[in-house]
Formats: C-alpha cells, sequence, structure tokens
C-alpha cells in the first residue's frame, strides 16, 4: 500500500487538475458560435472527468483493501495517457501561435485557429469566424494554452500515481488472482 499522506496529496492535485481541465474545456464548448466545437475540446473534457473519477477510485482504494493496487496503476495509466493526448493535441491545435497577438485582428493565426475563433464559416475572404468581435481571442487563447498546461500537470500526477500503486503491487503480493479454470 502507498503511504497514505502520499496518496492523499497526489489524489488532490488529480482532482484539482482534472476539474481545472474539465471547467476549462467545457468553457471552451461553451463559446462556440458556429458550428460545433472541435473534437479536441470535447476529448479534453473527457480527460478531465477521467481524471476526476481516477482520483476517486484512488481514494477509495486508498480505505477499502478490497481494491487492487494494481488495479488502481492501471486506472492510473489510462488516466495519464488520456491527459498526455489532451495536451499534446492543445499544443499541437494552437499551431505555436503567440497568444499575446491574438488580441489583435491583424493576426489571422489567432482568428481563424479552430480551437481559438468559436467556429468559422465560409471559405478565402468570405470567411466568418465566431469569434471577432469584442471578447477578443487573447483570453481564449490563454484559457486553451492553461488547459494544455493542466493536462500535461495531469499526466505528470497521473503517471507518478501509476508507477507508485504499480511499486506498491510488487511489493505487497497484492496483484489481481484469476481463478483457476
Amino acid at each position: 500500500m502507498v503511504n497514505k499522506t502520499t496518496a492523499f496529496v497526489l489524489r488532490s492535485f488529480q482532482i484539482i487538475f482534472g476539474v481545472t481541465v474539465l471547467g476549462l474545456s467545457v468553457h471552451a464548448i461553451n463559446w462556440q458560435r458556429i458550428g460545433n466545437a472541435p473534437a479536441t475540446t470535447y476529448y479534453t473534457a473527457f480527460a478531465g472527468a477521467f481524471g476526476m473519477l481516477t482520483a476517486l477510485i484512488g481514494t477509495v482504494a486508498m480505505f477499502i483493501g478490497a481494491v487492487p493496487d494494481r488495479i488502481v496503476a492501471i486506472v492510473d495509466t489510462l488516466a495519464s495517457f488520456l491527459f498526455l493526448a489532451g495536451g499534446i493535441a492543445f499544443a499541437v491545435g494552437l499551431e505555436g501561435i503567440s497568444c499575446g497577438s491574438c488580441s489583435d485582428k491583424s493576426s489571422p493565426a489567432c482568428w481563424y485557429n479552430y480551437l481559438v475563433s468559436g467556429g468559422c464559416k465560409g471559405k478565402g475572404e468570405n470567411q466568418i469566424c465566431g469569434a471577432h468581435g469584442t471578447d477578443g481571442n487573447g483570453v481564449r487563447c490563454r484559457m486553451i494554452e492553461a488547459d494544455s498546461a493542466f493536462l500535461f500537470l495531469g499526466f505528470l500526477v497521473s503517471v507518478t500515481a501509476a508507477v507508485l500503486y504499480y511499486m506498491a503491487s510488487r511489493r505487497s503480493g497484492r496483484e489481481v488472482r484469476h481463478a483457476a479454470v
């Protein structure tokens, strides 16, 4: 079994990061004005919710000895992959734009970016994007960057928890037993 203080700290951070990712992602879904939000944004909302669920499973495992450490390690590993994939997807989706330039309408990289713009319709000079207006893409861009950062932090906490629980399962021998056929 992992030290309860260490496990509690890890689970607390995992819940905080999961809630933050879920909140930022849902907010990004809600600012969509034209069409549906990008699938990337829905995915990161799912990753945040799964991270929260993983933290709850890990917290329950601290108090109920019937949950094998190896199962907790597997769930943490899955959460870490989901967090990592979401963080990479957002980082790639931002296409290297500088969020400082997003408040200026002359920055097409921001105004036409699918994660930041609020949706676009049309092509070429007739293209209209949902975020043109007074709310500014600078704030939206920073929120996507923050979401990406919290996804990476969630990855680090989840992978740390997975390693600690896997090592604990190896030490204690509390592994999943398969019934004899």
